[in-house]
């Protein structure tokens, strides 16, 4: 079953939800798991988040190593976290902090596959659609739409005008950290002009497709709400919900 946009942003809430209300690794690495069965239930490509993990791979050990030496004492609950490991003048390597440290992670990486599998094989058309079947602000649906397209975009135009100044002689990969800024602010001038001239065919042609003249947009195609779907964005949800009230009120996830 292929899931809409409108069930991977509920499942996209749900997960936001879940990852935020529990402050135990062990209970984030659950959804964590349970969200990479529905990729796999799914059949998406999941072998396509890895570059977007091991981009990050810096950030999640410098945020898992600060958390560590920084978690307050107010947080932990159980005696047995605040044991020391470590400790180098102020700072205090304790267990809960390892913990608060892996919860971190753990929410970083749940947050970025939960966003992968949105944008994933998503189409502007796409988001027009449930823009207009939710009847959004015509603003919002440009916002959102020309957003997606910026980044791509814009890393193909930065390779064009890389490929024709090497053809006119210049080594973007030259030696030497100097050099190289010199080389890539030949790029940026280029790349910001070619930004705004697309920027202003973009305002002519919304101009002239009376852009602004209703309130809402017209649907490019009939929505379609299959029961699946449906059921699918009733029960993430319900599930995050759940874990809201059962963090607060019962206290699960907690260290």
């Amino acid at each position: 079953m292929k899931l809409g946009l409108a069930a991977r942003l509920a499942v996209l809430a749900a997960i936001t939800m879940m990852v935020m209300s529990f402050a135990h690794p062990l209970w984030n690495l659950v959804v964590l798991c349970a969200l990479i069965g529905l990729i796999l239930g799914l059949r998406l490509p999941i072998g396509s988040i890895w570059p977007l993990l091991r981009a990050s791979l810096p950030v999640f050990l410098l945020v898992g190593v600060c958390a560590a030496f920084s978690t307050p004492v107010r947080l932990l609950h159980d005696p047995a976290h605040l044991q020391v490991l470590a400790q180098w003048g102020p700072l205090r390597f304790t267990v809960g902090g390892v913990l608060m440290g892996c919860t971190f992670v753990l929410r970083m990486v749940a947050m970025i596959v939960a966003t992968w599998m949105v944008i994933h094989d998503l189409s502007v058309d796409d988001v027009l659609d449930l823009a207009a079947r939710w009847r959004l602000p015509s603003w919002m649906s440009i916002l959102v739409t020309s957003a997606m397209a910026a980044i791509p975009n814009l890393a193909r135009r930065r390779e064009q005008i890389q490929q024709a100044q090497q053809a006119r002689g210049q080594r973007p990969d030259q030696r030497g950290l100097v050099r190289r800024w010199r080389a890539n602010a030949a790029i940026l001038v280029p790349l910001i002009t070619s930004s705004l001239v697309t920027a202003d065919n973009l305002a002519v042609a919304l101009t002239v497709r009376g852009y602004g003249a209703h309130r809402t947009m017209t649907a490019m195609h009939d929505p379609v709400r299959r029961p699946g779907e449906i059921a699918v964005s009733i029960v993430v949800l319900l599930l995050g919900a759940v874990a809201v009230v059962g963090s607060v009120v019962w206290g699960w996830g907690s260290l």
